[in-house]
């Protein structure tokens, strides 16, 4: 299969499980033992993720996504949905020893999956779905050009990753080196020039912007929010969004949501 057919298959999961989470979600509060399964499984795959227990973790990734679509109860989703991943397998497989060195990324990835779903918020969970879906592509993809195309644009390499790894700690020396593979001077200057943005105040704007997203469609409390675009400190991103938007986040969600 070709690169091109891999992202479009890709994509046609993207859809699959998102429209299956938010269904997941509309059910969740009149399945209870299906909750209880799910979280049952969340903790299997973070016990094989931080084993480095690679074909645990597949089976329990396998499990988790599939009892998720299990959960939405739509007439033949599920087989629909299972051709798609069968189609995909191979493509999963891949290094995944160098593709996800950051268990702990990837294990948070999938407990806000399943807590949006556990909170009955369709909105949140089909966002969550699709994040986690088109990160994996992402990261698989990117982890692939760093060794056959490294002179491509740093900038829009840059950027395509931020927008990803909204909710992980980014540095620019490591975004510069690792991703773009520029100096971190010549990043912050494309950085200065395209955006008329700093690296950081580029990065804060991403995240604020999510967050207003989240807060406008979402009923995911704020906490969750601010950790989900890479705030561990709730009064921190407080101060940020109100500077930003002239409002609290709760006050924000309120106007929004009249």
């Amino acid at each position: 299969m070709t690169t091109t057919e891999l992202r479009r298959l890709s994509e046609l999961r993207s859809l699959l499980e998102g429209f299956a989470a938010r269904h997941a979600a509309a059910h969740a509060a009149t399945s209870p033992e299906k909750l209880k399964e799910l979280r049952s499984i969340l903790k299997r795959l973070t016990n094989a993720l931080r084993a480095r227990d690679y074909s645990a973790f597949r089976h329990a990734d396998l499990e988790l996504h599939e009892t998720i679509v299990s959960l939405a109860n739509v007439p033949m989703l599920q087989d629909t949905w299972r051709t798609v991943w069968n189609g995909l397998l191979a493509f999963h497989k891949q290094g995944f020893d160098d593709y996800f060195p950051d268990a702990r990324v990837l294990a948070e990835e999938h407990e806000h999956l399943v807590e949006t779903i556990a909170l009955g918020d369709p909105a949140a969970a089909e966002d969550a779905a699709r994040t986690h879906v088109e990160a994996v592509w992402f990261r698989l993809a990117e982890q692939t050009k760093s060794t056959t195309e490294p002179e491509g644009d740093p900038l829009q390499r840059a950027t395509a990753h931020l927008v990803f790894r909204l909710h992980c700690p980014l540095k620019l020396t490591h975004v510069a080196s690792k991703i773009a593979f520029t100096s971190p001077g010549n990043l912050s200057r494309l950085f200065r020039q395209q955006h008329g943005l700093s690296f950081q105040a580029y990065l804060q704007r991403l995240r604020l912007e999510k967050a207003a997203e989240l807060l406008r469609n979402t009923r995911l409390p704020i906490a969750r929010i601010a950790k989900r675009v890479g705030y561990r400190d709730v009064s921190r991103f407080g101060q940020h969004f109100k500077r930003t938007f002239k409002a609290t986040p709760v006050e924000y969600r309120v106007a929004e949501q009249r």
